[in-house]
């Protein structure tokens, strides 16, 4: 692509990196580093064990080949910057105060910030020149729209009915009110991201093609996470997990990881004689 990833993005994004390792290895091996409800930590670790796996790796991936000028690797690493983004934002309104509060706080202004830049710096007319006709358009945009009413329908289900009975969400009563944090994150950005995402996609415009690309990425990356925090509090018997809430956690998340591969595989995979250049030498 012509677009340049800038010096400042790669620090920002080594960055993220680096205190996202910090970060849970302190969640896992610090004693007493969690100080929430014993039925949430369950999902904490296995948000820092899929972090390390899973999401740090995705990143470096990602960066690693931008900067060679990869196509490919480009939307890797906005996917995984939309990932960091929406954990450290979701981890820092959740926990507990602890003593490595500010570092959340590094993690989700780094992460957000680079990943806006990426995205509004990627050459859309060229993503869509490039997959128009080898992506279906309409079966990513048919998902995509699937997954946000979805979603919303998911949450609202448990909201509505306490804010009508002027009671709180049984999840509240389980967990604590800092359950409430990815159904506030999800209704308020990710539902209406994914809805615009399709909307534009469905009518072929370019930044349809970009941001369904982020889109699907973001979601393999999170399917794991999903699938085994949502494993550990469904066997853990202190918080209920509905079986629909089980399958739509889960299921949408592994369907986008196939999605994203077809995606990622349709893209070109290097962008010729500028790949090693495209570290621009200005912020």
């Amino acid at each position: 692509m012509r677009t340049r990833i800038r010096r400042w993005q790669v620090v920002a994004t080594s960055g993220v990196g680096v205190l996202s390792v910090v970060a849970s290895l302190l969640g896992l091996f610090r004693p007493g580093h969690y100080l929430d409800a014993p039925a949430f930590r369950p999902q904490l670790f296995a948000q820092d064990v899929t972090m390390l796996v899973v999401g740090v790796p995705a990143l470096a991936i990602g960066l690693w080949f931008t900067v060679q000028g990869s196509h490919r690797g480009r939307f890797v690493w906005l996917g995984a910057l939309a990932y960091m983004t929406y954990m450290w934002a979701s981890i820092g309104l959740q926990v507990a105060f602890n003593q490595f509060f500010l570092g959340y706080v590094a993690l989700f202004c780094l992460s957000v910030f680079t990943f806006v830049g990426g995205v509004v710096t990627t050459d859309a007319g060229e993503v869509a020149e490039t997959l128009v006709g080898d992506l279906p358009k309409r079966l990513y945009a048919g998902f995509l729209l699937l997954v946000a009413a979805g979603l919303a329908f998911l949450w609202l289900s448990e909201l509505v009915p306490a804010t009508l009975a002027g009671t709180t969400p049984r999840l509240v009563e389980e967990v604590g009110p800092q359950a409430m944090a990815s159904h506030f994150i999800d209704l308020s950005i990710v539902v209406p991201a994914l809805g615009l995402s399709s909307l534009w996609l469905w009518q072929g415009r370019p930044w349809g093609y970009v941001l369904a690309g982020v889109g699907v990425v973001f979601g393999a990356v999170l399917a794991p996470t999903l699938t085994l925090g949502t494993f550990l509090l469904a066997t853990g018997g202190a918080v209920t997990v509905s079986f629909v809430s089980l399958a739509f956690t889960v299921v949408p998340a592994l369907v986008a990881a196939a999605l994203a591969v077809t995606y990622v595989t349709a893209l070109p995979s290097n962008s010729g004689s500028e790949g090693v250049g495209e570290v621009g030498g200005r912020a």
